[in-house]
């Protein structure tokens, strides 16, 4: 008895065992937040970049668009189908019975070339969504490798800001352990205090921004913090020379304004068409019976509307007009982004040249952990100290805005000279 007691208890702790192994698996085994199964795990840069441009939640609706606009050339191309059309009637003749009964066979012909005009819009239309798909990509594009170079530098923000708050718990702590304090040194412990306050406010809003980039990547490529951070862009140490000229190509944002004014041109051709009248025509048979006589009839069936009272005036000047709207955003976009280059061309060489010239965060480090070791031996004041740990945060934070300035600038660069996708980071 006492053996099968033991048996039992046996089986039932190894089946709590495996259940528990089995809930650990999952769990283990659980992507966070909803992976793309599309996308493999990055071993580049580039191929986080690459992913956001696939499976992207906006890269993924305008696909369904285009996609679905390419089928518009298979709707447009049908023609109409024919008509058949039957007429019967009976009666009385002075007791002799009589019937008429008529068949017509009708097809439709498109006149002024409508065919034509609807397979061209439905081209349009394809070649604007795609169009639109390209500048969606651009700006996916853009978005994910600021964010790449942003979630870098918020970790070393995250980084140096955990160094001082341990700065500030290790002087604080001195100075409580102190038996009495002098007046200044209790002013410099009030001011350690409200620094100390503050940097973890500092930390809070870090934490809050990193979690905003991580949700975007979430998103964008599915893949977790973790399996991107290796592959988070450096800081930049050589940066690219910019022509002052562009390259002539269209921009992304210029494409897809070219291709509504295509658009247009091809609805205003389908308004010309839409002037024309449809012909209708076919083939006509008409038995007509009389008592015991009966005649046959065979003829032709034909309608065609009288453009009497309009000839799609109306259609024709309202699409007359946004061509002319079309081709004037063309000019304006244009212009703008010529205008735009220039200013980015200017922050960039700006920015770079700054960068060159102040000193690296690794120089900054050092020279501040002699100013560390000086306030240890009493050499410097507490403020001294605090100021220069104030001083390395705040230049962190000034010199990665500066570097993100750059790197976005650089990218509208190529954005406007119609590079963006040829150029990788």
């Amino acid at each position: 008895m006492k053996k099968i007691i033991l048996v039992i208890l046996g089986m039932h702790f190894s089946f709590m065992a495996l259940g528990s192994g089995e809930v650990r698996e999952h769990k283990r085994n659980r992507h966070i937040h909803g992976a793309h199964k599309e996308c493999s795990l990055p071993k580049s840069t580039q191929d986080i970049i690459n992913c956001a441009l696939s499976f992207h939640p906006s890269v993924k609706r305008q696909e369904g668009k285009v996609s679905s606009a390419a089928l518009l050339e298979d709707k447009a191309g049908q023609y109409p189908n024919p008509k058949i059309s039957a007429r019967y009637v009976q009666g009385d003749n002075n007791g002799e019975k009589t019937s008429e009964l008529e068949t017509n066979l009708t097809f439709t012909i498109q006149l002024g070339g409508k065919n034509s005009a609807k397979t061209g819009t439905a081209k349009a239309y394809h070649l604007q969504a795609q169009a639109s798909a390209e500048a969606i990509k651009s700006q996916i594009k853009m978005n994910t490798i600021l964010n790449l170079y942003r979630l870098r530098q918020v970790v070393d923000e995250k980084r140096v800001l955990a160094e001082t708050l341990m700065a500030f718990e290790k002087v604080i702590g001195q100075l409580k352990k102190l038996p009495r304090l002098a007046a200044e040194q209790e002013a410099s412990l009030t001011l350690f205090e409200i620094a100390f306050e503050e940097a973890k406010v500092n930390e809070s809003e870090l934490f809050e921004e990193e979690r905003k980039l991580e949700h975007f990547f979430h998103i964008a490529t599915g893949h977790s913090f973790k399996e991107i951070y290796p592959y988070l862009p450096r800081a930049v140490k050589s940066w690219p020379k910019v022509s002052d000229e562009g390259t002539g190509k269209d921009s992304p944002e210029l494409k897809k304004l070219k291709s509504l004014s295509q658009l247009a041109t091809v609805k205003l051709n389908d308004q010309k068409a839409q002037a024309w009248p449809d012909l209708q025509i076919g083939p006509s048979f008409s038995v007509d019976k009389d008592g015991s006589e009966e005649v046959k009839k065979l003829g032709v069936n034909l309608q065609i509307p009288i453009p009497l009272f309009q000839v799609n005036g109306g259609g024709k000047a309202h699409a007359r007009s946004e061509l002319l709207r079309s081709q004037r955003n063309i000019k304006l976009t244009r212009a703008e982004e010529n205008h735009e280059r220039y200013e980015q061309l200017q922050v960039y060489e700006s920015s770079t040249r700054i960068l060159s010239k102040t000193l690296k965060q690794d120089v900054i480090e050092k020279k501040h952990k002699r100013i560390e070791r000086l306030y240890q031996r009493g050499v410097v004041s507490s403020s001294t100290f605090l100021d220069s740990l104030k001083q390395k945060d705040s230049y962190l934070k000034s010199r990665n805005h500066r570097e993100l300035t750059a790197v976005k600038a650089l990218w509208n660069i190529y954005m406007y000279d119609g590079k963006i996708f040829e150029v990788s980071l």
